[in-house]
């Protein structure tokens, strides 16, 4: 019996890993190159563009993302900087790099209010005050962590403008300079990317958008009256994004792997800190359930796919190993077998995955098993700090 308990699991890890990457590589198919698109507009057809930043403790990020702004080929652009309340060097560096372009226009929070108000999210009420700095007739949000190439901004208006979109977010490059944000961080990303195909369905109600470059019509943005609904939200991007679908905007996202970079966190701190965050909370928000125990009971059934996925073929596979050579139990190579068919298959998978979609470093796929234990430790203990109502803690704020 237990025997055949181990066989149905991993087959069922087998056939998840197979559908899975079947589908993500379908996904890919289906999903447009931002950089394939022609731009065919002359500078007098070019509808006036202000790109918004929100900048709050990045001091050592946002030298790369403005520098990569300046060199913009886009004729009518202007960007805007937005300083969230920054203990660090934020401001100076910024106004450094910027230097004598007036296109730039540094905008510090604390000239407006004290102290972020209650009730908002701070990136959301970061680029909230940025919209309200502009007339531009299309807006651009950017994280301070990107660098772009210069004609991202030209062929992303190109493209929404062409397909007659009211938002255009891109899928980016994820780039991972540690050993274990290579190792971590593409195991949440990679359960992401089932959003983008649903989102390209006009007529599914999902949206998602990914929050480092979004393009949206400022009159459609102040339609909805900005964040003023969402101002709450931890995943402020995806929030928006839903927002439109309900209320019957036409939103895609697109491939940009080539033409946008993503800065991923720097360290264990950081990734423990923002995938809390950004992850377990946005989960948490989102859900319709009122009871924390009906909450955690979906963040247990998120960890139990993830053990049986990542984790549970090896924990077979060293098991069996071990009570073959050590104690001559009988009748395990077929499971010994199996198992390592699993097990080889899921790393398979996570190489062509990564490469594909250019997250992380696919060189590192062997030890996704490890990424998902650093994971499952992150969500246990989000889990915890979440059910005693202690939240998450992002650049020195606290999000619950």
């Amino acid at each position: 019996m237990l025997y055949f308990t181990l066989f149905i699991i991993l087959s069922i890890a087998l056939f998840g890993w197979v559908f899975f990457s079947y589908y993500a590589m379908q996904f890919y198919r289906h999903t447009p190159q931002l950089s394939e698109t022609l731009s065919n507009r002359s500078v007098r057809a070019q509808p006036s563009v202000t790109l918004i930043v929100p900048a709050r403790n990045e001091a050592h990020r946002i030298r790369n993302c403005i520098k990569s702004l300046k060199a913009q080929k886009y004729k009518k652009m202007k960007v805007i900087i937005v300083d969230d309340f920054s203990t660090d060097d934020t401001v100076n560096v910024s106004m450094a790099t910027i230097g004598a372009d007036k296109r730039f226009k540094m905008l510090n929070l604390k000239s407006i209010c004290q102290e972020k108000p209650d009730g908002w999210n701070g990136k959301s009420y970061a680029l909230q005050q940025g919209s309200l700095h502009t007339r531009s007739k299309w807006l651009v949000f950017i994280d301070a962590d990107v660098s772009l190439t210069p004609d991202i901004v030209d062929k992303a208006m190109t493209y929404a403008i062409d397909h007659h979109l009211d938002l255009l977010s891109v899928l980016p490059q994820h780039h991972c300079d540690s050993f274990w944000t290579k190792v971590v961080h593409p195991i949440p990303l990679e359960s992401l990317l089932i959003n983008i195909y649903m989102t390209n369905k006009q007529e599914s109600k999902i949206g998602f958008a990914f929050g480092c470059f979004i393009v949206i019509k400022h009159s459609v943005f102040d339609a909805l009256a900005g964040y003023e609904t969402i101002k709450d939200k931890i995943v402020d991007e995806c929030e928006l994004a839903r927002l439109m679908k309900r209320t019957g905007f036409k939103i895609s996202i697109i491939n940009a792997q080539d033409m946008i970079q993503v800065e991923t966190y720097k360290g264990f701190r950081e990734i423990s800190e923002g995938w809390s965050k950004n992850i377990f909370l946005g989960i948490m928000q989102n859900t319709n359930f009122r009871s924390k125990l009906l909450k955690a009971f979906l963040i247990l059934i998120g960890c139990t796919t993830l053990f049986s996925a990542f984790l549970f073929p090896l924990l077979v596979l060293i098991t069996s190993l071990l009570l073959g050579v050590l104690f001559h139990v009988p009748h395990l190579e077929v499971l010994v077998v199996y198992s390592l068919v699993v097990c080889l298959l899921g790393v398979v998978m996570q190489y062509r995955i990564q490469q594909r979609y250019a997250i992380g470093d696919p060189n590192y796929a062997a030890l996704s098993f490890l990424g998902a234990t650093v994971y499952l430790g992150i969500f246990i203990n989000a889990t915890l700090k979440f059910m005693l109502g202690k939240g998450s803690t992002w650049k020195g704020r606290v999000y619950k």
